[in-house]
Formats: structure tokens, sequence, C-alpha cells
């Protein structure tokens, strides 16, 4: 018989998991599951896709394009589907080439509160606004990207074809590409958080036993996995567990550019300097097990900042001084609209103003500048879109010294 801890949890486990149903029903209606109805302006879809109102109008009427859809008043509008096909009509190629990898980002800290989850969210949004291919990796057991990603953890209790049955020695379930999930967004896919990464985690921890070719290979799971769909993707985003333990080793091995969020508090900011130095620890491991690592890029990112809150702005100044040119330039301002979407489960670019307009705008506004910084950096992993790099080749083709 179970005990009363043990009904009680299921039990509260149930209540809850009815609500966020209702809340989904709500949030969602009347599909129950999540659907992009996000429009465009004929200015907007002009700037997304990188050409002129003109040109695309042009197009319209030279064939090229289908007419674009209009409201009852005859304004024109387009779908998230219509700047993909506007992108193809036109050769637009914003990620990188095709035989080129994707860029592998972390965006972790050890801290809780920090944003890890809904940075993920957001910066995989706003990629794929953009036009770019990614894929989102939830690497944590609590599964909260996974969740605003309208995938329940529960549902994959049965399924073999996941990410912890992947990670596992114990499991023989090796092919990576079948754990990958459709989203709402056509340019965006997941492999979710399942309930037995937590088994996962026990299955890797048990190779200490059984030598180090064994522990080397438990490091490099995810990174072997990843290697068969590097050039299916422009980005590859990982949410890593909270904890360095081998689910998180894995993650800092399959990574090529980790971004980290730090939160201007004080306590905050002390204990990311035990995050890099641990990770530092950590990397040698690796590099010990035969799984070197070395970043292309390392970004701090000012996370939930409030300048009105006390100390919060002296703290950005600290940081600025601390990490120099490692901070993104521009904070990600403490937003009420941000929290609104996130209890919808929804990111800011899937969602509609919970206030006033400008409001919404001026938090938007900060995620582009925030997330086109990022950005940059991906973009200068890629040896097509590195405009240095570029700059540096000559006449011949050859890379100058």
């Amino acid at each position: 018989m179970p005990s009363y801890t043990v009904k009680t949890l299921r039990a509260l486990t149930r209540s809850c998991e009815d609500m966020r149903d209702r809340v989904k029903q709500i949030a969602f209606e009347p599909e129950n599951t999540k659907v992009l109805n996000l429009t465009f302006g004929p200015g907007i879809a002009a700037e997304l896709v990188g050409r002129s109102v003109e040109a695309i109008r042009q197009a319209e009427k030279d064939g090229r394009l289908p007419q674009p859809k209009q409201l009852g008043n005859a304004r024109r509008y387009y779908t998230i589907d219509d700047l993909t096909h506007i992108r193809k009509v036109f050769g637009i190629e914003v990620g990188k080439a095709s035989d080129e990898d994707a860029v592998v980002v972390a965006v972790q800290n050890f801290k809780g509160g920090v944003g890890k989850s809904t940075i993920t969210k957001h910066f995989a949004d706003y990629l794929a606004l953009h036009g770019y291919r990614v894929l989102v990796v939830d690497c944590d057991p609590q599964a909260s990207t996974t969740t605003m990603f309208d995938i329940q953890p529960e549902s994959l209790l049965d399924d073999e074809c996941t990410l912890g049955e992947f990670l596992s020695p114990r499991s023989t379930f090796d092919e990576f590409p079948k754990a990958i999930h459709d989203t709402a967004w056509p340019t965006t896919k997941i492999v979710p958080s399942s309930l037995g990464l937590q088994d996962a985690e026990w299955d890797l921890t048990s190779t200490l036993t059984e030598g180090s070719q064994a522990v080397r290979e438990s490091l490099q799971r995810l990174r072997i996995g990843l290697q068969t769909v590097i050039k299916d993707f422009d980005v590859i985003l990982l949410d890593p567990p909270p904890a360095m333990g081998f689910l998180g080793l894995n993650v800092m091995a399959a990574a090529s550019g980790i971004l980290i969020p730090v939160p201007a508090r004080q306590l905050d900011y002390l204990s990311t300097i035990h995050f890099m130095e641990t990770i530092a620890e950590n990397l040698e491991i690796l590099d010990s097990h035969g799984t070197p690592v070395d970043y292309g890029f390392i970004r701090i990112v000012c996370s939930a900042f409030n300048p009105g809150k006390p100390g919060e702005h002296e703290m950005l100044q600290m940081m600025q001084a601390t990490y120099a040119n490692f901070l993104l330039s521009q904070p990600i301002l403490s937003s009420e609209e941000i929290k609104n979407a996130t209890q919808a489960f929804r990111s800011i670019y899937e969602s509609k103003p919970s206030a006033a307009t400008a409001t919404y705008q001026r938090c938007r506004d900060n995620l582009d500048s925030v997330f086109g910084e990022a950005l940059q950096q991906i973009r200068q992993q890629w040896p097509s879109k590195n405009l240095a790099m570029q700059r540096t080749t000559d006449d011949s083709g050859s890379i100058a010294a």
C-alpha cells in the first residue's frame, strides 16, 4: 500500500495537472493546443525578411508570390508561413551554408530563478521569427522549456524515443532524430525533457565504476547525438539542468558557445563566480577524459533587470566593470509582459499586449536588441556569415594571416 505521503503527493500532482490543463484550455481555446496566430502587416513583413515593401509587391504583381491575405477592411497581412515562402522565392538564406555545422548554444547558470528557460524559449522564437532553423534540447528534468512548447513530460512516459533513453548507457535507443518533435513554429523543433532524464543521470553516473572508456562515452552521448543533425539546423539551443552532474557535463561537452544569464543581484553575482570556476574545472575534467571543449564564444547577459530596484543599477555597473566585453551591452529588462506571456505558456513573440501597446513594444524591442547581439556572436561562428573573416579574404579566396 502506498504511504500517506506518496498518496498525498500523487493527489496533489493530479490536482496540479488538472489545473494546468484548465489554464491551457483558456490560453489555447478553442484548439487546446498551441497554434501560432501571428500576422504581420506589409512593413513588418518586409523588415523581417530583409526586403522592401515595393519588392514584395512587385513579386506579387509578377506572380512569383501569391496575392497577400486581406482583412475585412482590405488591409493586407502575412503569416509566419508566408514569410518562409517569401524568403524561399527571393532566395534569402539567413542561416549557415549547407556544409556548415549548427552553432550549439548552452544557456546555463546553476542559480535558480535567473531566467534560463525563459531566455531559451524567447531566443528560440526570436530566431524562428527571423527565419532560422532551430532545435531546442531541454536537458532539465524540470521541463519548463518543454512545457512552454506545449509538450507535457508525462505524455512521454511510455515513449522509448526520448532524450533520457538516448542518453542512458543502459538503453538500446540510439537514433537521436527520433527524439525530435515538431512545435507550433514551422522552423523550430524540440527534443523535450522527459521523466526518464533523472534515471538517465543515475545511469550515466554508474559508468564511473566501469572504467575510463565507459566514462568518456557517457560524457559524449549528447554530442554524438547532435552530430547526427548538426547540419539540419542553424542554431541548437541547450537548456541544461541547474546542477553539474553527468547531464550537465553532457551539455557542456556538446556546446560550441555559452550564454550565461545573471540577474543584477548580489547573491546571483556572487554565485556566478562559483559557477564559472566550476565550469572551468569541469571542462578540465572533460579534457582529461578525452572530451576536449573550446567554446567559440562566451557571453553573459544581465537578466530580469529592474533599474528602479535599489542596488540593481549599481550591480549592473559592477557587472560591466567585471565582465567588460563578455557582457552583452543590453540587459533583459524585468517586465510584466514576459510574466503574463509565460503564464499562458507563450513567449512575447507569440503573444499580444496584456497592457498598453507601448509597454509591450518596449519589452519586445528590448528582447530584440539583446537577442540580436547574441545572434551576431552565433553568425561569426559560420565562415560564410563571418564578416570579419570575409574582410580578411583576399581576391584568390585564401584567408589572410
